[in-house]
């Protein structure tokens, strides 16, 4: 019996190419952006956005990115990857801009605030949403509830 071949990794395999923004763990903030400098058989090499150091990871450490880092999203599930950390990003990028609700398909995450938001819950938002399908006004409690 031959014996098992191992296969290195390729772009074709992990579908990221080299120079692509990729997210990686991190401890405190979940995930750090970084781009893909290098495959080799033992994992792949990531160069930090902002340190431009340059990290080891393994290949199932590594989650492709968005070109365009300060666009968002309503619902996570139009994200060109969809992952735990393009999810989170599209979230945090939502909450800085006090839009605390986001769908990922019917489903609808929210964020508390920690602060009031001025007529999130108002008759007049209750009355914009009042009739229409899900999906055709912005991500919102009333748009599932009424």
């Amino acid at each position: 019996m031959a014996p098992k071949q191992q296969l290195s990794p390729s772009k074709a395999l992990i579908g990221i190419d080299f120079g692509k923004l990729v997210y990686i763990p991190h401890e405190i903030d979940g995930f750090q952006l970084g781009k893909l400098v290098d495959i080799r058989s033992d994992g792949l090499a990531v160069e930090l956005l902002g340190t431009q150091d340059i990290v080891k990871v393994n290949h199932d450490e590594v989650f492709p990115a968005d070109d365009n880092q300060r666009s968002d999203v309503d619902d996570n599930c139009a994200l060109m990857y969809l992952n735990e950390a393009t999810l989170l990003h599209n979230c945090k990028i939502r909450y800085k801009r006090k839009q605390i609700y986001t769908y990922v398909a019917n489903i609808l995450i929210t964020i508390n605030p920690y602060e009031q938001i001025p007529d999130l819950y108002s008759f007049k938002t209750i009355k914009t949403y009042m009739g229409k399908s899900l999906g055709t006004m912005p991500p919102h409690v009333f748009a599932i509830g009424i």
